[in-house]
């Protein structure tokens, strides 16, 4: 049993939802890139092998690696390297129309290079070409960025664009009109006046060099600037003139460009019909399922609502319970305040008895203060006498030290006196007795004594006075 296939126009819902969304390369560029290196075979499928190379590629984006123009070998899955188209090789035109599936991934570009390859024109038709094929100078990631931009200006899906319609696209580049015009001369290489694909792809490829590094735009256009689409056309010949059988070539090579060009623009219509229808079915698809997300939610709103009013009546419930609690609790509580109220009463009147002992109690107490004062002024008093009559006993003290002092040397000089005295009384009695023996006594002891008492007088009597 073969493994399931993801189809193509899946290819943005698989690449979303592997975190595709987080690049900043716009999607539907790195989405046909990553889809077509991918899809090895080209059958607008992606097998198991060929989605795994695909979500490599986009997780290596998502790392900020460039995605490669070209799938390395190192990523072709075992399986598909015998079916793999190798680089040189030339693809082969199917002989039938190709399906819906293959123009949808093929690109534009290799429908007419294709042609090379068909083996319905016989040697006589061959196309004689200027120059071998060579590397455009539009890079890949450029292409598919320009060419997404072309799908979205290319409004009536004809495969071409006009001066109008780019004019806006062209003047927001900010170059000149000159500059611009010779831009236009260079891109529209057969002067049809509006530009295909490649041509606007080429156009947009000058004016982005311009813009971004300044490189002016050629003169000529070189061989590697010639869009692949273009590289098939006949060229004249100047050495000799075409034969009947070369004008059969070019004349079919038109028919089959023009059938290409019509099928290319049938396929674009297609592709737009199936954008619209896969818009239309997204959002339908939105649609009914915004309406199943919105009947689950009033599911589960109804489901909420009912258990809500189940929780309702059990707490209704509870509370009647609790209603019929509190009612005896208020009458117990309410029997507790009658007794708490008696109790305050009787201690009130057990407060204003105390109030009263405590006034006069208080009343003691001030008036034991006014005793306590009036004793402490009284004994302050008293220290103030004391000190002052110890201050004038000390005074008294020392007066009578004094008049000690002053008796002792009075006493002293009364005992000097009265010897004084009982020296001058001796003196006197030997005067007396020297008187009354005059007649024995010489004149010279009769002046001796003279001058004793008179020494006698003057030291005793003298200084007895000298004290009174």
């Amino acid at each position: 049993m073969g493994y399931p296939l993801i189809e193509g126009h899946r290819r943005d819902e698989v690449l979303l939802s592997a975190g595709w969304g987080r690049v900043r390369c716009p999607l539907c560029i790195l989405g046909i890139m990553v889809w077509d290196l991918s899809d090895i075979d080209k059958d607008g499928h992606l097998d198991r092998d060929e989605f795994a190379v695909a979500m490599h590629l986009v997780y290596r984006a998502l790392e900020k690696e460039p995605v490669p123009s070209v799938l390395p070998p190192s990523l072709i899955p075992l399986s598909k390297r015998k079916k793999t188209v190798f680089p040189g090789a030339v693809p082969v035109l199917p002989a039938s129309p190709p399906p819906k599936d293959s123009l949808r991934s093929t690109p534009s570009h290799g429908s007419v290079s294709s042609l090379n390859s068909t083996g319905s024109l016989s040697p006589k038709h061959s196309i004689k070409q200027a120059q071998p094929t060579a590397n455009w100078v539009v890079p890949v990631a450029d292409k598919m960025r320009f060419d997404e931009i072309f799908l979205k200006t290319d409004l009536d899906l004809d495969g071409y664009v006009s001066g109008q319609e780019v004019k806006e696209i062209f003047m927001h580049s900010g170059l000149t009109q000159n500059l611009l015009a010779h831009i236009w001369a260079l891109a529209d290489t057969r002067q049809t006046g509006k530009l295909s694909k490649d041509q606007f792809a080429l156009a947009m490829y000058f004016i982005q060099q311009k813009v971004s590094k300044g490189i002016d735009p050629p003169q000529v256009l070189s061989p590697d600037m010639v869009p692949p689409s273009e590289r098939g056309t006949p060229v004249p010949d100047s050495s000799s003139a075409l034969g009947s059988g070369e004008f059969a070539g070019v004349k079919e090579l038109d028919d089959i460009s023009q059938e290409i060009a019509h099928l290319q623009r049938e396929k674009y219509s297609l592709e737009q019909d199936i954008r619209e229808k896969e818009e239309a079915i997204r959002q339908k698809t939105n649609e009914v399922q915004e309406l199943q997300n919105d009947l689950d939610r009033e599911t589960s709103n109804l489901q909420e609502l009912e258990a809500q009013k189940q929780d309702a009546q059990d707490r209704l419930d509870e509370m009647d319970q609790q209603k019929a609690k509190l009612r005896d609790m208020l009458s117990d509580v309410r029997q507790k305040c009658q007794d708490e109220t008696q109790m305050i009463s009787s201690l009130k009147t057990q407060i204003q008895s105390q109030e009263s002992d405590l006034k006069s109690q208080e009343d003691d107490l001030n008036r034991a203060k006014s005793e306590l004062s009036r004793l402490q002024q009284e004994e302050t008093q008293l220290e103030q006498s004391i000190q002052a009559g110890r201050v004038q006993l000390e005074t008294i003290i020392k007066s009578l030290k004094s008049t000690q002092d002053e008796i002792n040397q009075a006493r002293s000089k009364l005992s000097q006196l009265h010897e004084s005295h009982q020296d001058a009384h001796r003196s006197l009695e030997q005067y007396d007795q020297a008187l009354d023996g005059v007649h024995g006594a010489s004149l010279t002891d009769l002046a001796d004594l003279s001058e004793g008492v008179s020494l006698a007088e003057r030291g005793g009597f003298g200084a007895m006075v000298k004290v009174e």
